[in-house]
């Protein structure tokens, strides 16, 4: 995620569609230290975490402990109300409690965050609410037994609606609910293989409301959460630029929704719902 870019030490060229885009001005060889802020809204859910760093130079070891900042002010607006984020156990993470705020679809949430001389702005529109429709939701709260034993029985087509937007772009989350029963994918030999984490494994990017379930998009058999996400342009450029930079994600201005700082401030509707991935016999 976007805890450390050398912004202003080096250019970063990014090949996509065919074409090399590269700096177009003089580097400049002066540090300069700007916020980088993550935040995700889920309509219907509390801000539960907003996380605050800096931007560290290039060349310096990155460490979370010593990147993250507790002292920064975090306010959030929405309707005009403004409320001031509480610092989270972690050093660098800010929330309010859920009796203080839930989020809700279709209005506007403020970021303001305030540290020394920084200031950091950003707006996001949560999208309307979502809902699995067709087969999807006829297998609501049914137990889904998905046999990898025949792979191609595994692709499957999720749907979800109303589609409140054109434009609007939309992914699907696996995450492990019981990492008890081995995975789907075997680790490459030697690979360490820590059985107390929930994997999350995310899909492409699509347009239409419209996501084929592709058997490597799960980890671990027995139960795992399928959440179909609507997302918010911010949240969908901030996905198009991991997606160009893969495990070391490329910073690209014109994807980054922030004034003063750098980061995502981004939000979605949800809908989730539990299958059960049948182990080999």
């Amino acid at each position: 995620m976007f805890k450390k870019l050398p912004i202003g030490l080096l250019c970063l060229l990014v090949v996509t569609s065919g074409f090399l885009a590269g700096c177009d001005s003089p580097i400049d060889s002066e540090y300069k230290e700007q916020l980088v802020v993550t935040g995700y809204l889920f309509a219907d859910a509390p801000i539960d975490s907003v996380i605050v760093h800096r931007t560290t130079p290039f060349g310096v070891y990155l460490d979370d402990l010593a990147s993250a900042i507790d002292s920064a002010i975090v306010i959030v607006t929405v309707d005009g109300k403004q409320d001031t984020l509480l610092r989270g156990a972690r050093k660098g993470r800010y929330y309010l409690p859920a009796s203080t705020l839930i989020v809700e679809s279709g209005k506007t949430y403020g970021l303001t965050v305030r540290y020394h001389e920084h200031l950091l702005t950003a707006s996001t529109r949560v999208p309307q609410r979502i809902h699995f429709t067709g087969f999807t939701d006829s297998i609501r709260g049914a137990t889904v037994v998905y046999d990898t034993n025949n792979l191609r029985s595994f692709v499957v087509y999720m749907t979800a609606g109303p589609q409140d937007e054109s434009s609007r772009r939309y992914a699907l989350e696996i995450a492990a609910l019981d990492t008890t029963q081995g995975r789907v994918h075997p680790p490459a030999t030697g690979a360490p293989v820590d059985s107390s984490t929930v994997y999350a494994r995310y899909s492409q990017l699509y347009t239409a409301p419209n996501i084929p379930v592709d058997p490597r998009l799960v980890a671990w058999f027995g139960a795992n959460k399928v959440s179909f996400l609507a997302l918010d342009s911010n949240w969908a450029d901030e996905r198009r630029m991991n997606a160009f930079g893969g495990a070391r994600a490329s910073y690209q201005p014109s994807l980054n929704h922030m004034n003063g700082g750098i980061g995502v401030w981004g939000s979605a509707s949800r809908d989730t719902m539990t299958v059960y991935v049948k182990p080999p016999k």
